[in-house]
């Protein structure tokens, strides 16, 4: 693949091109500053754009021409700064990832984690793999109503909508899965709680989901709901795409929540899909975002076309909608 990177930072851009030269990717051109990437993006346009955040403009307002363009965009930043990193992931950015570094020898640190996941986000443009084949499921406890919001690509402002639409009286829990590097799963969890209602945290291990507080999955594998109505972490396969799954999530919810409501936002790939089927045979109320509000039309359009979604609907409508269903089942 062609790549590119733009950074003001020439030690960063360094780390970044040897990190490249472990892979089989081509690097196109480095940039320093906003102007340069512009004019490099035009003369000779990248595959997939390697770009600090600060570059992509305050909100990212920057990004949607480059994607208008053709241009996939990871978003670099740190963990510490990664400021309006959540609105670039909710206008289409692939990722939001910690560049590498050299230290004061020269040394390269961080390389091979960064290729590994440039390597993961990079497989998503244009992917079309199959969904993973679920576990087998069995019929469990029922207790607290759960919804559940599955995203990848534009998610982040996707999932600010719907969790801004939900009442703060909610009778339900909310548990999201977002496809999101690890060490930004807090700060992510922090501005959905500004966008929210509802209160909202990282979902830790032992956890029981209460009515009316929200759980975004954190790192250290897959969020996943045990017999015990508790959370809990499923060890992720080096091999695994998507680390925390939607697919894990929805799976383990049909299996031993009571049935309740499941929508599936915008991104690529089908990571979702196979979960909110088993939802839907298991009595769910099952959601896709429609094609026009998504930022991407992936993984919901495999919702809809393998029958695990009932309805694909609009953005603004699916908060509303889950809330409705909910309180039927109730009433």
């Amino acid at each position: 693949m062609k790549l590119a990177i733009a950074h003001p930072e020439r030690l960063v851009r360094e780390a970044l091109r040897r990190t490249l030269l472990r892979s089989d990717h081509e690097l196109l051109w480095a940039a320093t500053d906003r102007a340069e990437m512009d004019r490099e993006c035009r003369r000779q346009p990248p595959a997939l754009l390697l770009a600090q955040l600060e570059l992509l403009g305050r909100k990212a307002e920057h990004l949607p021409r480059l994607i208008e363009a053709g241009i996939s965009v990871i978003a670099l930043a740190s963990s510490q700064a990664a400021g309006d990193g959540y609105e670039a992931l909710g206008l289409g950015a692939l990722g939001l990832i910690e560049p590498p570094r050299l230290d004061d020898s020269g040394e390269l640190i961080g390389g091979q984690r960064t290729l590994t996941r440039i390597q993961r986000l990079a497989s998503l443009v244009g992917y079309t793999g199959p969904a993973a084949t679920p576990t087998p499921v069995a019929q469990g406890s029922r207790q607290t109503r759960i919804i559940a919001l599955g995203a990848s690509t534009g998610g982040p402002l996707a999932l600010a909508k719907v969790l801004a639409s939900l009442p703060a009286d909610l009778g339900a829990a909310v548990v999201i899965v977002q496809h999101i590097e690890s060490e930004f799963t807090s700060g992510l969890a922090e501005w959905l709680g500004s966008q929210s209602k509802l209160p909202v945290c990282v979902a830790e291990r032992g956890d029981t989901p209460q009515p009316g507080r929200v759980y975004v999955a954190g790192s250290g594998g897959h969020l996943v709901l045990l017999p015990s109505l508790q959370f809990s972490r499923q060890t992720a396969r080096a091999s695994e795409l998507h680390v925390p799954s939607v697919d894990a999530l929805f799976n383990s919810l049909a299996q031993h929540a009571a049935a309740g409501a499941a929508a599936l936002l915008t991104g690529m790939g089908s990571d979702g899909v196979a979960g909110l089927g088993e939802m839907r045979r298991r009595g769910w109320y099952t959601l896709a975002q429609d094609e026009p509000s998504c930022v991407v039309y992936g993984m919901p359009r495999a919702a809809m076309e393998s029958g695990a979604a009932i309805q694909a609907m609009d953005l603004a409508a699916i908060g509303p909608a889950l809330v409705r269903q909910l309180a039927k089942v109730r009433g």
